[in-house]
């Protein structure tokens, strides 16, 4: 799981070949220390002054597989090598991570019209794109159960999401770099962007608590890590409101499961942590 714990910013000064100087500050990332992130962070600070001073766009500079900066709120298992770890996102949201318990997201495509009439109508008519984006889900629906007809070694929990279906595998532990799992997202017709993150983070994902702006809260007003006791306090203040917002709302509904549940403990336990936060208690609306 390619989660660091620790986050730092480094600064670098330098004068190019024709005089300008400049600030550059990036941030460092470590799994030792807070130090040794500081240090990443002024030497990708230094190789952006680089970039600059030779012409180079700055702004293009990034690894395309940079680790997310996300804070650790609670990990499960060994401390060196954990199953599972609850981050909280960019966003705001608890986030589920394992590094071997499959999680896959299939998003609802958006409505298609029938044609250019119909496409037309669509424009003027609620009630038509309505029809549409029904269709569009009951569609993705059956295409997901159709393949889990096709794999019936296969043991799935099927949830509900705001915008789509969330599959949770129990039949066995998976790896998540690993070619059966590029082959499965590949059948599932799964987002390109939840697959490059788990291959780059080397876990699966699964969002627990509503997206903010679905639970009538704003975003964070500031990221993780936060370097001064003002954008502590002002975190802190949104995190009250956007927990008690969140309350009501659930991430995702159990619709039906399918095959025999592992008897490995790993899974039993996270499907349980799962259900109790992303599935809420008694909870009618999906965040």
């Amino acid at each position: 799981m390619r989660i660091p714990p620790y986050w730092a910013r480094g600064d670098f000064r330098g004068t190019d070949q024709r005089g300008r100087e400049a600030l550059f500050s990036s941030w460092g990332w470590s799994f030792e220390s807070a130090e040794a992130a500081r240090t990443d962070g002024e030497e990708k600070a230094r190789r952006a002054f680089e970039i600059f001073s030779s012409g180079g766009r700055v702004e293009a500079y990034h690894y395309l597989d940079r680790p997310l900066r996300e804070e650790s709120v609670e990990t499960f298992g060994d401390a060196a090598q954990p199953a599972a770890m609850i981050t909280r996102n960019r966003y705001g949201s608890l986030v589920l991570n394992t590094t071997s318990v499959c999680f896959v997201d299939v998003d609802f495509p958006p409505p298609q019209s029938e044609g250019l009439i119909d496409a037309v109508l669509m424009l003027f008519s609620a009630s038509r794109r309505r029809q549409r984006a029904e269709a569009a889900r009951e569609a993705t629906v059956r295409a997901v159960r159709d393949w889990i007809d096709r794999n019936p070694t296969r043991s799935v929990r099927l949830y509900r999401t705001a915008a789509g279906l969330r599959l949770l595998l129990t039949d066995k532990l998976y790896d998540p770099t690993s070619e059966e799992v590029a082959r499965l997202f590949d059948e599932l017709g799964t987002d390109m962007l939840y697959r490059r993150l788990t291959v780059n983070q080397a876990c699966f994902r699964a969002r627990l608590t509503p997206k903010p702006w679905r639970c009538g809260c704003s975003r964070p007003p500031n990221q993780y890590p936060r370097l001064t006791p003002e954008q502590e306090s002002s975190y802190h203040a949104w995190l009250s409101g956007y927990e008690r917002n969140s309350a009501s709302c659930a991430t995702c509904r159990l619709l039906d499961t399918f095959g025999p549940d592992s008897a490995d403990a790993t899974i039993a336990s996270l499907v349980r942590l799962h259900d109790e936060m992303a599935c809420g208690r008694g909870a009618s609306d999906l965040a």
